[in-house]
């Protein structure tokens, strides 16, 4: 068990979530508090447009949970998030002939083939947040997670790089000083969909393949995940936005009696609603209330969903046969509220499906109640993510050069505080290869 309070901050389209955590006597991550404020409009497809007010709605959310932060000698960390259509999750293959093939690849081998890749893919991509490495082959011999010891006349290193749009970063670090005291201090900034896979999947699930269908308000991020990798993902402006909007113009209504209708008698499979059913839509300024039919409703919303469905499957036939997503699909995020949208996910991609709510507790039954929400996975998985990193530098200390690399990488990383060991560990080495390059001096990379 760890001691440190992480406080997650989740800059959406709709909300900011602010989340303070640390990891209880059982190893599982509990929150301590919690704050929300509103920013519709702030924020459009994931970016932000208005600073000010998302800078207020920061700082609105944060003061909701400053009451559980310790005092004035303790230093706290929040970890933030990256989304937006912006965002590119791209492969990038590095080869190269080996000088010795009898010698047996070695740590520094490996590293050296990480910074050319990274400084290769840098040159045309100025804003890189995460380096995430896919496998290594040497010579002949089968794909690996761990190449070193192997022999063979060459190597090639397979990696996914997640970038940025310099710009809507620069936007983002703006409005995170904002959040920045004298005891509270910005930590790592994540794409989206890797901090909410740390709080909704499981290992086994990123194991055997898997797809995480993030629905925001603006956006929705659809990652697949297999052999405990990130493969492939993809931010669409595409959210439940556009759901509220055709109901607005499919019942001729107003978009607040829209999304109110929608988050009350929403449904994402309308053949068991009966015809007869109806809501009573309040008149302008006490004119005659309207009905609306809530099958017609249902099948709006369905009409929208069915579109998504097609879409995930499209993106799943660019990476892979879906018989090889044993997982399935995972649906989180506001949009995974709507009755029976499991159902319709499984009906349309032929995939099983559920929803994605966060892994984690609360000693407050109010709070407890609050965070079992798929609204909440992204802002809950952006403290579990330290967490799991710091798991991986605790094994470290008992793994030396000839831990797998299998065992030791991860997705993300926040910078441990310990000063760095003499000796080299692969799990130090493949720590870095995955780290989120904050703060960084390289150049290059993303960085306040």
């Amino acid at each position: 068990m760890r001691n440190d309070l992480i406080i997650g901050l989740d800059i959406g389209s709709s909300f900011v979530r602010a989340i303070a955590g640390k990891q209880n006597d059982r190893g599982r991550l509990e929150i301590l508090a919690t704050g929300t404020a509103g920013n519709s409009n702030n924020v459009l497809n994931g970016e932000i447009v208005n600073i000010n007010k998302t800078t207020a709605a920061i700082s609105e959310a944060m003061n909701q949970i400053s009451h559980v932060l310790d005092g004035k000698n303790s230093e706290h960390f929040f970890a933030s998030n990256l989304s937006g259509s912006h965002i590119k999750v791209q492969p990038f293959t590095l080869s190269k002939t080996r000088k010795n093939e009898r010698e047996p690849v070695s740590s520094q081998e490996v590293m050296s083939l990480f910074e050319e890749a990274k400084r290769t893919f840098a040159d045309k991509n100025p804003c890189v947040l995460h380096t995430l490495p896919i496998g290594f082959k040497v010579g002949n011999l089968p794909d690996t997670l761990d190449p070193i010891g192997q022999i063979g006349q060459k190597i090639q290193a397979d990696f996914v790089f997640i970038s940025a749009n310099p710009s809507k970063n620069d936007l983002l670090t703006q409005c995170l000083k904002s959040a920045e005291t004298k005891h509270l201090k910005k930590g790592n900034v994540y794409f989206s969909s890797l901090a909410t896979a740390s709080a909704v999947l499981s290992a086994e699930e990123k194991q055997e393949g898997v797809v995480l269908v993030d629905l925001g308000s603006g956006t929705s991020e659809i990652s697949i995940f297999q052999n405990n990798r990130l493969k492939h993902a993809v931010v669409l402006n595409w959210g439940g936005d556009l759901i509220t909007e055709d109901i607005q113009s499919g019942l001729e209504i107003s978009r607040d009696h829209a999304e109110n209708l929608k988050v009350r008698f929403g449904s994402a499979i309308q053949k068991d609603i009966p015809i007869n059913e109806v809501v009573m839509i309040p008149g302008i300024s006490g004119r005659k209330a309207t009905p609306v039919s809530v099958k017609n409703l249902a099948i709006i919303i369905e009409e929208r969903l069915k579109e998504l469905a097609a879409i995930i499957v499209a993106e799943i036939s660019k990476q892979t046969d879906s018989r090889q997503l044993k997982a399935g699909i995972v649906i989180t995020g506001g949009g995974a509220q709507l009755p029976y949208i499991d159902e319709l996910f499984q009906k349309f991609t032929g995939l099983d499906a559920r929803i994605g709510d966060p892994n984690a507790t609360s000693a407050n039954p109010a709070i407890a109640t609050e965070i079992k929400d798929p609204s909440f996975a992204t802002v809950i998985g952006l403290v579990q993510v330290y967490y799991d990193q710091q798991e991986t530098a605790d094994a470290d200390d008992t793994k030396m050069e000839s831990s797998t690399v299998k065992d030791m990488s991860k997705e993300t990383g926040f910078t441990d505080p310990q000063p760095p060991k003499p000796a080299p560990r692969i799990g130090d080495l493949f720590r870095k290869m995955v780290d989120v390059v904050m703060g960084d001096d390289d150049g290059g990379n993303a960085s306040y």
